[in-house]
């Protein structure tokens, strides 16, 4: 339903929660950093696949599908600790920088 705020401007009325005396939010409230176009985005995202499908062995976005439903390919699920353990880690100092 929302955060609190949200729903006191009456987010939990699609969901049947306005007439409840006890409200549990579901979201909280944020600010979006940057806005604006996505247009400078677009060449790191097109990198970024170019580089899977190359991970992959694609070069088609055909082969790559193919390679899904093959026995060749086998994705596997990472867990959290995982992710942080094959990220950056152990060092005095360090800045993640996008873009």
């Amino acid at each position: 339903m929302g955060s609190l705020e949200a729903m006191t401007k009456g987010s939990d009325a699609r969901y049947l929660g306005d007439t409840l005396k006890l409200k549990v939010a579901q979201g909280v409230v944020g600010a979006v950093a940057d806005k604006g176009s996505i247009l400078k985005f677009i060449p790191y995202t097109m990198q970024a696949v170019k580089q899977g499908f190359q991970d992959l062995g694609a070069s088609t976005l055909r082969s790559a599908h193919d390679l899904l439903h093959s026995e060749v390919l086998r994705l596997e699920v990472r867990t959290g600790a995982a992710q942080v353990e094959g990220g950056v880690h152990g060092l005095v100092s360090f800045e993640k920088k996008f873009f």
